[in-house]
C-alpha cells in the first residue's frame, strides 16, 4: 500500500509499527519466554489463540507472526505475575476481528485507459483498522477499493494496482487523481481532474500519450481521491 512514499500489497501490509512495550521488543520478549520455560500451550490458553499461531509468533525467521499490542501486554502481565495465568490481569484482547475491518470493493475495474461499467458481484476486503482510523481519520464506510486496468495513469498508478479511495474527498479544488464515473461513456475511470471556469472539468492522464479532455461537471460524478495504493511486487 502506498501513500506517496510507502508501498506494499493490501493483503500483506501491517500498519502497526514494531511497537516496544516497557523498553522490550518482540525478540526480547520471546527470549524471556524461552528463558523462563513458558510453554506454547500456556500462551494459547492465556491469549485465546491456536497453538499454531503462538508457535509462529515465537519463530525467529522471516515467516514469524508478530504479537499484537494486546497480546504483548497480556504476555508481559503474565510474566510479571510469575507465569500464573489465574493471577494475570484481564487485558483487552481484540484478535483479528478487531484489528481489521471490511471495506467495499468496486465490483468492476476502473480504467486507466478504458473503464469498467460497475457490473459484478459485491465484494469486500479486509483493511487494517489502524490505517483507516488512526492514519486516515476515517471509518470503513468512508472508503472504497478500486482495481486499476490500463496504462493511462502511469507512472503514478500501474495496471493491476489496487487503490484505496477516500469518498469524503470529492472536490477538485486541489487538482489531482480521482476515481470518477464518466457519464458520457458510462464507465468508471481514474484520471487527473482540474476544475475550470464555467462548471467544466479538465480530465487528463498522467501518461502523456493520452489526449486530455474537457467535460461538463454534471456528466461526471467524482467518487473520491486515492489516498493509498497496493502493488504486487
Amino acid at each position: 500500500m502506498q501513500s506517496q512514499v510507502e508501498n506494499c500489497d493490501f493483503r500483506f501490509c501491517d500498519y502497526r509499527a514494531d511497537a516496544r512495550h516497557s523498553g522490550m521488543t518482540q525478540d526480547e520478549l520471546n527470549l524471556e519466554l524461552d528463558a523462563r520455560g513458558v510453554r506454547n500451550i500456556d500462551l494459547a490458553e492465556l491469549l485465546g489463540l491456536g497453538a499454531d499461531k503462538v508457535s509462529k509468533s515465537r519463530r525467529t525467521d522471516e515467516k514469524r507472526r508478530r504479537w499484537s499490542s494486546e497480546e504483548f501486554v497480556k504476555i508481559r502481565a503474565f510474566l510479571d505475575s510469575d507465569g500464573n495465568i489465574a493471577d494475570a490481569p484481564d487485558q483487552p484482547f481484540s484478535g483479528i476481528e478487531g484489528e481489521y475491518v471490511a471495506v467495499e470493493v468496486l465490483p468492476t475495474f476502473a480504467g486507466a485507459g478504458g473503464g469498467g461499467n460497475g457490473e459484478g458481484d459485491r465484494e469486500t476486503a479486509l483493511m487494517a483498522r489502524a490505517l483507516l482510523e488512526n492514519v486516515l481519520n476515517g471509518r470503513a464506510g468512508d472508503f472504497v477499493i478500486i482495481n486499476i486496468r490500463g496504462d493511462s495513469m502511469e507512472p503514478d498508478f500501474q495496471h493491476g494496482d489496487q487503490l484505496l479511495v477516500d469518498k469524503r474527498d470529492r472536490s477538485p479544488s486541489q487538482p489531482g487523481p480521482f476515481a470518477i464515473w464518466d457519464g458520457e461513456w458510462a464507465e468508471y475511470v481514474v484520471k487527473n481532474i482540474e476544475r475550470l471556469p464555467g462548471g467544466r472539468l479538465r480530465m487528463f492522464s498522467s501518461n502523456m500519450k493520452y489526449t486530455p479532455a474537457e467535460v461538463v461537471s454534471e456528466e461526471t460524478r467524482i467518487i473520491g481521491r486515492p489516498v493509498f495504493f497496493g502493488r504486487r511486487l
